[in-house]
This record gives structure tokens, C-alpha cells and sequence, in this order.
């Protein structure tokens, strides 16, 4: 299996992980005795209710993006694309799947350069992917030329889908190649 250079390899998502529960667990301990000391007060226990509510939607925006960036890895498996996710892997057999490419601008990222290339694997029954072909959280970088020439030859090894064509010059010249 190939891991391609889309997402957090382990490493990250561990530091990740690492940084962000810590920081999750003083933020609610901190907000939430504040928030109790004025529930304890009879005249101000709706301010005290009310208070909990930007923790519980912070928490819930945390939560959000930690998915997200958890989601952000794949893999190739021969000529399978496997995506990380919860419960576990999710896995798009490119050689029945409708794959085009777009163009988009990054969410929630500190990418700010304008729209990235993106693929759009979309298979009957397995739903639809999309994965960065330039990653918005390494500054736009490319997915390096073998990875690139990989996952053309996993879309088509006879080089005749469009995508796969392109994604093949790509890789052998990456310096000068758009998508």
C-alpha cells in the first residue's frame, strides 16, 4: 500500500491529538467552574446557562475539524484509493469509478493562494471522495511525481482517461504542468 502525501501521517495526527485534548480539557474545566459559579447564584443563573453554550459550540467546532484533518489521509492499494475516516477505511475502486478533477478553494486551512486542484472519485454505491492533489495544509504542495504517476496509473494503466493523462505529464514535469 501506498501512502500518499494527503493529510497528517501518524505522527501529526498523535501530536495533534496530544496538544488539543489537553487544551480541550483546561478550556471546559476553566469555562465550565466560571459557569457554575453563576448557576450557584439564584439571579444569575440564566447568564450562568447561557455561558455554556459558546463551550459546547467551540467543543463542537474542535471536534469538527479534528475529523476533518484525521479524514485529509489516503492511501493506494493497487488500483483502490483508501481513505481514512471513522469508524475506519473507506475504499473507492477506481477502476469502476467516475473520476474527474476541480477546482477549489480550501476551508478551514491557512492556505490562502486561490483555488487547489482537487480529484473527484465518485463510485455507484460508494458515495463520492475528493482529495487535495496540491495540499492546502503543506502551503499547496504537489503530491510528489511518483505518487503522482501511481495514482494515474491506479485510475487508468494505459494512460487513455483524461485525468490519468494529465496526472502522468504531471508527474513527469512538475515544475511546468497545470491540471
Amino acid at each position: 500500500m501506498l501512502r500518499l502525501n494527503t493529510g497528517p501521517s501518524t505522527a501529526a495526527w498523535t501530536a495533534w491529538l496530544g496538544c488539543m485534548g489537553p487544551v480541550m480539557l483546561a478550556l471546559n474545566v476553566a469555562l465550565g467552574a466560571l459557569c457554575a459559579v453563576f448557576i450557584t447564584d439564584p439571579d444569575l443563573q440564566v447568564v450562568g446557562a447561557l455561558g455554556l453554550v459558546p463551550l459546547v459550540l467551540l467543543d463542537g467546532l474542535i471536534i469538527i475539524l479534528s475529523v476533518q484533518y484525521y479524514r485529509g489521509a489516503f492511501w493506494l492499494d493497487g488500483r483502490t484509493l483508501v481513505r481514512r475516516g471513522f469508524p475506519g477505511r473507506r475504499r473507492y475502486d477506481l477502476t469502476s469509478a467516475e473520476v474527474t478533477v476541480e477546482s477549489a478553494q480550501p476551508l478551514w486551512t491557512p492556505w490562502r493562494g486561490g483555488v487547489l486542484p482537487r480529484l473527484i472519485v465518485r463510485t455507484s454505491g460508494g458515495g463520492t471522495v475528493r482529495m487535495w492533489l496540491r495540499d492546502p495544509v503543506r502551503r499547496g504542495a504537489l503530491l510528489p511525481p511518483d505518487q503522482l504517476a501511481a495514482l494515474a496509473q491506479a485510475i487508468d494503466p494505459w494512460f487513455r482517461h483524461p485525468v490519468a493523462g494529465r496526472l502522468r505529464q504531471l508527474a513527469a514535469d512538475p515544475l511546468h504542468g497545470t491540471l
